[in-house]
């Protein structure tokens, strides 16, 4: 169960890395683009994967309380 841990806990961090990364080039964008279709939908999606990282962070404290 500790290698399912850490590996959980590997991944959690790479999507961590990844929601930073599509935030940061949000950021970066132009304010037209971010107020854009386009530019919404890709907010809404990083959103998104930043609830499913929450989920998963609480998921994986669960699992580690159980060791």
């Amino acid at each position: 169960m500790k290698k399912i841990h850490d590996n959980l806990q590997n991944q959690l961090e790479k999507l961590q890395s990844e929601i930073e990364k599509r935030q940061d080039i949000f950021d970066n964008r132009s304010e037209r683009w971010q107020e854009s279709e386009k530019g919404e939908e890709y907010q809404e999606k990083t959103d998104e994967f930043d609830r499913i990282a929450e989920d998963l962070e609480e998921l994986i404290n669960a699992l580690f309380e159980q060791l």
